[in-house]
């Protein structure tokens, strides 16, 4: 139950877990472990979107500007434009799982232990009111 450890931002209030969704919030944003998951996030996303972007604005530029690259034969009628075109797929298809296996083991683990104190603070800020708390 860290939302706040003390010097962060001073101790959590007494009432933790209870009271307006936007205090409960604004406890859980300062939460430094929130933080390190939203930053995780963020450059995860921005990375993947900029390789894929980039990636694909290479083929755009190879594709109007280098046309007799993009029209060297490989084998038979299959030539580097072609390629390139299905590289498109699977470089999307291997950035989608990058974004799943990273968000697996990085995103997810950190965002279950924060999903869990959570809820913990909150039970036990209900059970302190004397309410009936529900698994």
């Amino acid at each position: 139950m860290r939302y706040l450890e003390e010097g962060e931002a001073g101790a959590a209030p007494a009432d933790e877990g209870t009271g307006a969704p936007s205090q409960r919030a604004s406890r859980l944003a300062a939460d430094a472990r929130f933080v390190r998951l939203r930053r995780r996030f963020a450059v995860q996303s921005v990375l993947l979107v900029t390789v894929f972007l980039g990636w694909y604005m290479a083929y755009l530029v190879l594709s109007v500007y280098a046309r007799g690259l993009m029209a060297v034969p490989v084998y038979g009628a299959v030539n580097v434009g072609l390629l390139l075109g299905v590289g498109q797929f699977a470089t999307t298809f291997l950035l989608a799982w990058l974004f799943v296996w990273y968000s697996e083991h990085r995103l997810d683990p950190l965002a279950e232990e924060i999903r869990a104190d959570a809820e913990q603070a909150r039970a036990a800020a209900l059970a302190r009111e004397g309410r009936v708390v529900r698994p």
